[in-house]
């Protein structure tokens, strides 16, 4: 006696399976939370960070109040297009609590935006020193009695110098 066996689909095993596996479609929420970057954008990323997501709510950390209520505001859109991009109704309500946490990280960000923007590399083009400009600079340095520390302080007077007559001309144009 032979027996038949019912040919299963591949995708219907997987789809099976991950249904066993996941009954309660937990991995959608965290399509949800990888998702947000996404949908959210460039500005209000840099006030949100860290995500939970709990019985199909959203719960984003922002870094003030004010982002609360604006993000709050705008919750129904960003959890339609949330649901949208994963396929599934998985999210229902997006929740945006504020965190101490987020705020410190934000202000660190915004300290070492303004750090690098003030130690960003001039774009200062430097301006020759006329020769009477090098003459001075040399008298000046001529009072060093040491030649080599004489000679590094002209270099460094002469650099500073073509610096700030470059900035000047800078301003006047």
């Amino acid at each position: 006696m032979v027996r038949r066996r019912k040919i299963d689909q591949v995708s219907e095993i997987g789809r099976d399976m991950l249904t066993r596996i996941d009954p309660h479609g937990k991995r959608y929420e965290s399509k949800a939370v990888q998702v947000w970057p996404e949908v959210a954008g460039e500005e209000i990323l840099k006030h949100t960070k860290g995500f939970a997501m709990r019985e199909g709510e959203l719960i984003v950390f922002v870094d003030s109040p004010a982002w609360a209520n604006e993000l709050t505001l705008m919750a129904e859109h960003l959890k339609k297009d949330i649901n949208t991009r994963i396929g599934e109704g998985s999210v229902r309500a997006i929740r945006f609590n504020v965190s101490k946490q987020v705020k410190e990280a934000r202000r660190w960000e915004v300290m070492k935006e303004e750090h690098e923007a003030f130690y960003a590399k001039d774009q200062t083009e430097p301006v020759a020193l006329s020769p009477s400009e090098l003459e001075q600079a040399q008298y000046i340095a001529g009072a060093i009695e040491d030649p080599e520390l004489r000679e590094q302080a002209l270099k460094v007077m002469v650099k500073d110098l073509e610096w700030k007559k470059g900035v000047r001309h800078t301003k006047k144009a």
